[in-house]
């Protein structure tokens, strides 16, 4: 209700009050008499529908060929037991 006399509004809100309660209780009983599912179900069809594989197999090829391309290059993996102990870096 876009009033230019702010004081205008209060006065119709007051005069109103009643009335607009009154209308809000009676939604509140709609919406629960209204709803007889709590929470949406799943649609079983949509359910069953077999899922593509294509994003795993080409995720598979990336991956062997990254590390066929390590094995090419000559990319050595370090051994953690190998090396000695931590060099004392405080001096």
């Amino acid at each position: 209700m876009p009033y230019k006399n702010p004081e205008n509004k209060r006065q119709w809100e007051r005069e109103h009050r009643e009335q607009r309660n009154v209308q809000r209780r009676m939604r509140r009983l709609e919406g629960k008499k209204g709803s007889t599912v709590a929470y949406p179900v799943p649609d079983p069809i949509l359910a069953q529908k077999p899922k593509s594989g294509w994003k795993g197999i080409v995720g598979l090829a990336v991956g062997l060929g990254v590390v066929l391309l390590a094995v090419l290059s000559g990319v050595t993996v370090p051994d953690a037991g190998s090396r000695g102990p931590l060099p004392n870096l405080r001096g």
